[in-house]
């Protein structure tokens, strides 16, 4: 997958064709720009997934909560118009589950019998492509590509014990969304991004994000 997303980016890139005209919105000249903004995440984490990356066979009556809130911030280093190279980090949210324990497998450093809750964040850097309509234009839209380097930390605490962990990985994302010039050197933008996190052995799940975003341009 990562070499499939790279070979997709070098494509755009070769294929992109910078242009230079005046508009009461832009300066013609690529400039680096900043953006931030807050989102809300919902995670395709259920029953069945608090199962596999956190059960031990005892589990039962499992609540999820999916949803979260998200933020992000970053950096774009233009390429022409219409291709960007974008950088930044993001925080998913957090993620918690209970459930209870019949205690059947704490001869073998299962759970304890009783109430188990599980917590923990998500968060990522990332670095990737973005293709845009020019700049210029007072609307447009765009679309975003990359990889991000996760970790998924937290803790998980029965009736005896707590403890922590700490699940790493790295997979693509994708993205859309639309900008609206509000100022000659500043966006606001509306945009989906679907992001991956599999380190192919615990954890198996994705997050849907829709988000706003203001953007800064110098």
């Amino acid at each position: 997958m990562k070499y499939s997303v790279l070979s997709a980016s070098a494509l755009v890139l070769a294929l992109s064709v910078p242009t230079a005209q005046a508009s009461p919105y832009r300066s013609s000249s690529p400039s680096m720009y900043v953006f931030g903004g807050v989102g809300m995440s919902d995670f395709s984490w259920q029953e069945r997934d608090v199962r596999y990356s956190f059960g031990d066979g005892s589990l039962s009556d499992v609540e999820v909560d999916e949803q979260s809130s998200a933020a992000r911030i970053g950096f774009g280093l233009p390429v022409g118009e219409s291709l960007a190279f974008e950088m930044g980090y993001v925080n998913l949210g957090d993620l918690t589950a209970s459930g209870f324990s019949d205690g059947s497998q704490v001869l073998n450093n299962g759970y304890s019998a009783g109430r188990v809750d599980i917590d923990g964040s998500l968060d990522a850097l990332f670095i990737g492509l973005r293709l845009q309509t020019p700049a210029k234009e007072p609307i447009g839209l765009y679309a975003r590509m990359g990889i991000a380097a996760w970790e998924f930390d937290g803790r998980v605490e029965d009736s005896s014990r707590r403890g922590e962990f700490l699940v790493e990985g790295s997979d693509p994302y994708l993205g859309a969304g639309m900008r609206l010039a509000v100022a000659r050197n500043a966006d606001i933008q509306v945009g989906y991004d679907y992001y991956v996190f599999d380190d192919d052995r615990s954890i198996d799940m994705s997050a849907d994000v829709v988000s706003v975003d203001f953007v800064l341009r110098f």
